[in-house]
């Protein structure tokens, strides 16, 4: 952008030199009218005038709006060599490039060699100077599929277009393919003054787990497997616990807690009621936790077994949950 405003304000002085070459040249150039004299259109002429004024003064953005105004209305070549500038000095090469090249074509039935010439070396003049700046892009598909459709930056790039090296404007370009049937691809790049970007397009089948590196297994079912074993281990040793009281009672009592005890003098069974009750509900929490995990662990295999791995996945993670009154697992994960 920068090199494309320097160069255009170091051409402001033999530029506005030519103008009046340009506006004269601002004349009906259809063979119909070589029957009668040829006249501007006077839309289009006081738009022109109007944005060449702007453009003296240093206004582009309203003089270049002016200018494609008066190319609605009227197509002259003098309109669309001064929209050439306008898109050179906004960095708009490619836009620029293609301008000068249709002003050529306009050129063609102009009357008058004089203005003729003058308005073809004009246009001549700015493509040669643009054409080493131009940014290109080549587009290629591998194999491409029935139903391709392709864009860049939004708008759509026909199917002939693929091979063929093509002018783009500097700065961010972003290149869309789907195609019914395949894996959607996507690549953004900037383009650079002067540099051919070559992008290779390779569409993969859906489902095509081997071609995309896939069948991995998601990171977070490794971690709810280890859950379900973590989880596991803690309410058995909860259960152990347990049933170590509910021996030690039983030996106690001889087999009868309800009869056969000792006297309270002895032994209050009051503490281990209590210990084995928690231990019991330490025991449940921890094992449907464990389930839990387990559970989910299997869902992270099966799905990593049927969906291509592109990075981390980001799904449920079962973690513990321990609490004062509460034991078992929590399920996180991102929306």
């Amino acid at each position: 952008m920068t090199s494309s405003r320097r160069f255009s304000h170091s051409r402001t002085t033999p530029w506005l030199g030519l103008l009046s070459v340009l506006c004269a040249a601002f004349v009906s150039p259809r063979p119909a009218a070589a029957a009668e004299p040829a006249v501007p259109d006077p839309a289009a002429l006081a738009l022109f005038e109007s944005a060449r004024e702007l453009v003296e003064k240093g206004d582009w953005a309203a003089g270049c709006a002016k200018f494609e105004a008066s190319l609605m209305v009227y197509a002259a070549p003098s309109t669309m060599l001064n929209l050439a500038r306008c898109y050179e000095h906004e960095g708009k090469l490619a836009k620029a490039w293609s301008a000068y090249k249709r002003a050529l074509v306009l050129n063609q039935e102009t009357p008058g060699a004089e203005r003729k010439t003058a308005l073809e070396t004009i246009a001549k003049e700015g493509i040669t100077q643009i054409e080493p700046k131009l940014p290109r892009v080549k587009l290629t598909v591998t194999d491409a599929p029935v139903g391709l459709y392709i864009t860049r930056n939004g708008q759509e790039v026909p199917r002939a277009m693929l091979g063929s090296v093509i002018p783009v404007d500097p700065g961010p370009q972003t290149i869309a393919v789907q195609a019914p049937g395949h894996r959607a691809f996507r690549k953004s790049f900037t383009a650079t003054e002067g540099k051919t970007e070559d992008v290779v397009i390779t569409l993969v089948p859906e489902g095509d787990a081997d071609a995309l590196g896939g069948g991995r297994i998601p990171a977070w079912a490794w971690v709810a497997a280890g859950g379900s074993v973590a989880l596991g281990v803690t309410a058995a040793a909860f259960r152990i616990d347990q049933a170590y009281i509910e021996g030690r009672q039983e030996a106690l009592c001889k087999g009868d807690l309800a009869r056969g005890c000792p006297p309270r003098s002895e032994y209050d069974p009051t503490d281990d009621n209590a210990h084995k009750r928690r231990n019991f509900g330490l025991f449940v929490g921890f094992g449907a936790g464990s389930v839990l995990a387990l559970g989910a662990a299997v869902t992270g295999f099966v799905i990593g077994a049927k969906t291509p791995a592109r990075g981390t996945a980001k799904g449920p993670v079962v973690v513990p949950l321990l609490g004062p009154n509460v034991a078992g697992a929590a399920i996180g994960g991102r929306f």
